[in-house]
């Protein structure tokens, strides 16, 4: 079994309208609100196509759009694509995104990863299909994790913008704010701890990266099963040129986590800082958006 092989190459279409697409998820899912993977389309008549990949959480859906809705200003057709468990996908009983915090099970954890990234990979295709152009992707938070995946698994991304996201989930996992409820259940069910995995990522890891010669992870292969889905182990395979954003008092992704995502990468890329914390980013919106486009446009022209 490959990691995210599953995607579709011909989409099907749920419904089409102007402004929001629903297309079928390809990936199997125990939940039926996730089956469906809804896209907010805005059609700039352009010769370039932007997908924008949210975070995790339940933050206001209007927020989200302002990247896509503002590329689509800046003449790129762009799309907010809705991730499994989030939003409108969230399953019943649950808060949106609550899936991706609520177990520290590696296996279950990486069917969600493989999940969202299934759906990137999905819906590019759906884009590339319907405008017929460049295909840009850009990811915030958790949205740049996935995207980072999703990234190494095509060739034909033609730049990649992450935004306050990393990779090394020893950092994530034992740094992080967020992830504070993982490690109480940690510690409760002492399946891991700061020593054991720190011991993992210090050995094992290099080892197992070394290893992989291409982006298609053969799963269960791993020492450990999150090595499978840690962005760090995809960010060599990367060719489009890549811009990352940190945010200096970001207490959701580790300094060390962007860090190591960035040295990582092989291609052509930038690194910028921003003097906010992590949700405090979006103050940065424009600065982001301004730096991203002419990122990608003076890459477009080597």
């Amino acid at each position: 079994m490959i990691f995210a092989k599953n995607y579709d190459d011909s989409p099907i279409i749920l419904k089409e309208e102007n402004r929001k697409t629903i297309l079928k998820s390809n990936y199997p899912c125990e939940y039926p609100e996730s089956s469906k993977i809804p896209l907010y389309i805005y059609d700039a008549k352009s010769d370039k196509t932007l997908l924008f990949i949210h975070g995790l959480g339940t933050r206001n859906l209007k927020y989200l759009k302002w990247f896509p809705e503002n590329f689509a200003k800046n003449g790129y057709n762009s799309a907010l694509m809705i991730l499994p468990y989030h939003f409108d996908r969230t399953p019943k009983g649950h808060k949106s995104g609550e899936l991706f915090l609520s177990t520290t099970d590696n296996y279950i954890l990486r069917s969600r990863f493989e999940h969202s990234v299934v759906d990137i990979l999905t819906t590019l295709n759906y884009l590339k299909e319907r405008f017929k152009t460049d295909l840009y992707l850009m990811g915030f938070s958790f949205g740049g994790m996935v995207s980072t995946i999703a990234a190494s698994l095509r060739e034909d991304i033609k730049g990649l913008s992450l935004a306050v996201t990393g990779g090394n989930f020893y950092h994530i996992t034992w740094k992080s704010f967020v992830t504070g409820v993982l490690r109480v259940q940690y510690e409760e069910n002492k399946e891991c701890n700061p020593e054991k995995c720190l011991n993992y990522h210090l050995k094992e890891y290099p080892e197992y990266l070394n290893s992989l010669k291409k982006p298609e992870i053969e799963l269960d292969k791993a020492p450990i099963a999150c090595f499978e889905y840690d962005p760090l182990t995809f960010a060599k395979f990367i060719k489009s040129p890549v811009i990352i954003f940190r945010a200096l008092f970001d207490i959701f992704i580790p300094k060390k986590s962007t860090l190591d995502l960035y040295e990582k990468i092989k291609t052509q890329k930038e690194l910028y800082t921003i003097p906010t914390g992590h949700l405090s980013s979006y103050l940065y919106r424009k600065y982001i958006l301004k730096k991203t486009i002419s990122f990608f446009k003076k890459r477009g022209e080597i």
